[in-house]
């Protein structure tokens, strides 16, 4: 069963991980001889389970050993993420593209919860329990009772009075201040720590004190969750230095070096359409899948739209003043001047021309889906000087989907013209051949290894369905007896092909079409165009981040720029590295995880590894299932089956 597999995978990486504790807190074994070092390019031959360490440098710097280069940290080797692994069907289940990740965090940061606890309470529950005390100043028996007459949003002050005499017997707020926090008065922790959540939850003041409302609780001003919010934001920039430290993975490189590595890049926007007022643009290592780096667009704000606007109707002269002044103090959130259908090639400007300053790395290779002039504004900028070319890979997702996209806008601009190519009739262009037309052309693409092959497939499709039994037009289709041509498959086995109205599926009437498919055929099956898809390479990582990110700034509703700079960093921290990368972003800010929630984030974790692993098994179960029958096939067919001999 699937889920006791996962059991004991985390058996293993749960003494993977103790293991690595007693190496990290000096119960060492002998230094082993220095191997050679690694290549990043170059996976390792045996992946190693997320968590497992065999270094044994880091820690007791004082023990005497002979000067060597320390091997390179196992825990920290890359993989391609485009490979599958193991590359041999009859072995295990591959690493999964999170353990993949994780392994980079496993054991990192490993110390005890804090005491902080927070749970609600029902304040008529806590009188039943003071009932039962006596005042030490009546000594009466009637008990206490709590009041609670000053609050600060969820900080409640809550004083026991005796019922009998009504002395104040005690008084204490249900959360501390800040005492680090240079506002005043210092806030409280509890609201800060709300305010925390809601925003890593993707609820704003409205969202959340409807939220408060359903539990009966006070809730906090509009006003309140927007300051305590502001200094979050504050701290923006010094957690993006430290989520996006893609440096600290590579293998075998000093500190001064630079290295080229290929990442995947797209982007985003706030609001559906191409009128969007804020976008965003990610790059993401194609080995490792770890986001690097990530940039905020944005067209508005809030000041230079209210107090600006006021401003302007008095005089230009005084607005100009003004706007200056708004832009030197640093409160204006406007840093992109253009269509919103630009912002995706200015984040990539930005990130291409901060890569060596701030991860000491150049971006070389480019997968991208061909939406923007992205790809065509570097070639221009040339951030890496003259000699560098970055080269560009495409998407193969986005490319599957040009030629059906193509062939709806040919029948639609035909039958503007008055050309019907669509319509009922065999051989006609209607919807559903479009769409099977489609997923042949994925499907070459897909399966293929070169850009020759990818091109014959892609035309086998189209010729196949041009052919008739008067004119049959199998030049592409492949040979042999084990074809999936009919045609070829008859003439393989030395028999007289026939049939072709009932047994070609996809008909396609060539008198009417080819002329006009002709063209579009020759665009997207270009060898300059495929050989752009040889590597597989997708953008499925980018739109999952882009999911992550606009689940905690949602779509429907507008947010500023610091409020998207916050929703990507937490998101790219979280998909880096899942509860580790949050436990750094509540660090950084101040807070200190509990027990409730590393007890949580473990459970979150461990239903991402087994979904992640549910999808690599039966990946690798349809792998082991083709090579089974593929050997089966080399040996002469199955040697046993039910009433076959």
């Amino acid at each position: 069963m699937p889920r006791k597999k996962f059991q004991r995978q985390q058996k293993h990486l749960e003494k993977a991980r103790a293991q690595r504790r007693t190496h990290i807190e000096g119960d060492l074994p002998d230094q082993p001889d220095c191997p050679p070092p690694t290549v990043r390019d170059s996976p390792p031959e045996q992946p190693q389970q997320p968590g497992t360490s065999t270094s044994t440098e880091e820690a007791h710097p004082s023990t005497s050993r002979a000067p060597c280069t320390p091997p390179p940290r196992q825990d920290r080797l890359i993989i391609p993420l485009s490979s599958p692994l193991p590359a041999s069907p009859e072995e295990e289940t591959p690493l999964t593209r999170s353990q993949k990740k994780l392994a980079f965090f496993q054991g990192q940061n490993v110390e005890e919860p804090s005491d902080v606890k927070r749970t609600i309470v029902e304040l008529p529950q806590i009188n039943k329990l003071l009932q039962d005390l006596r005042c030490h100043d009546c000594m009466s028996d009637e008990g206490l009772k709590l009041q609670t007459p000053t609050r600060y949003g969820l900080a409640v002050k809550i004083e026991a009075v005796c019922n009998a005499c009504g002395s104040l017997l005690s008084s204490q707020f249900t959360s501390a201040r800040n005492a680090t926090s240079t506002s005043r008065p210092k806030p409280f922790v509890t609201n800060e720590a709300t305010v925390m959540a809601s925003l890593l939850s993707g609820m704003g003041p409205y969202s959340f004190n409807n939220f408060c409302e359903s539990l009966e609780m006070p809730g906090l001003h509009q006003k309140t969750f927007n300051n305590i919010a502001k200094r979050l934001y504050s701290q923006n920039e010094r957690l993006a230095d430290q989520v996006f430290s893609g440096r600290q993975y590579a293998l075998d490189v000093g500190e001064e070096d630079i290295i080229d590595i290929s990442v995947s890049f797209d982007g985003s926007w706030l609001t559906r359409g191409h009128k969007s007022l804020i976008g965003i643009g990610c790059v993401i290592d194609v080995l490792t899948g770890l986001i690097l780096d990530g940039h905020v667009c944005s067209l508005h704000c809030h000041i230079c739209a209210q107090s600006g606007a006021f401003v302007k109707r008095e005089t230009l002269h005084r607005y100009e003043r003004w706007r200056q002044e708004h832009i030197a103090s640093g409160e204006c959130t406007i840093n992109f001047e253009g269509t919103s259908g630009l912002m995706e090639v200015k984040a990539a400007e930005v990130l291409w021309s901060r890569s060596v300053q701030r991860h000491k790395m150049r971006y070389t290779t480019m997968v991208s889906d061909g939406d923007s002039k992205a790809h065509t504004k570097l070639l221009e900028l040339q951030p890496y000087g003259p000699d560098e070319v970055i080269d560009k890979e495409d998407c193969i997702n986005h490319v599957g989907k040009r030629l059906g996209a193509a062939l709806r806008n040919l029948v639609s601009d035909c039958s503007k013209r008055g050309v019907t190519l669509g319509g009922r009739g065999r051989g006609r262009l209607t919807a559903e051949s479009i769409r099977k037309l489609q997923i042949y052309y994925s499907r070459a693409i897909r399966r293929a290894k070169t850009a020759e092959e990818m091109r014959r497939n892609i035309l086998a499709s189209v010729y196949h369905g041009y052919s008739t039994d008067d004119l049959p037009q199998h030049q592409f289709c492949p040979p042999g007896p084990d074809s999936w041509c009919f045609f070829k498959r008859s003439i393989g086995e030395h028999l007289y092909p026939t049939g072709h109205h009932k047994r070609v599926h996809t008909a396609l009437d060539y008198d009417l079409l080819h002329r006009y498919l002709e063209p579009i055929y020759d665009r997207l099956a270009s060898l300059q165009l495929l050989r752009k898809c040889e590597l597989k390479a997708t953008q499925n990582p980018n739109e999952s981040f882009h999911h992550s990110v606009w689940s905690r700034c949602s779509k429907k509703n507008f947010h500023s720029l610091k409020r998207v700079e916050f929703a990507l960093i937490s998101a790219a921290a979280e998909f880096n590295s899942g509860p580790f990368g949050l436990k750094t972003v509540k660090q950084s800010l101040g807070f200190r995880e509990g027990e409730h929630g590393q007890r949580l984030g473990g459970a979150r974790l461990k239903k991402r590894l087994y979904k992640s692993t549910l999808v690599e098994q039966k990946k690798a179960k349809k792998r082991k299932k083709k090579a089974r029958l593929e050997k089966e096939a080399e040996e002469g067919g199955p040697s046993y089956q039910s009433g076959m001999f």
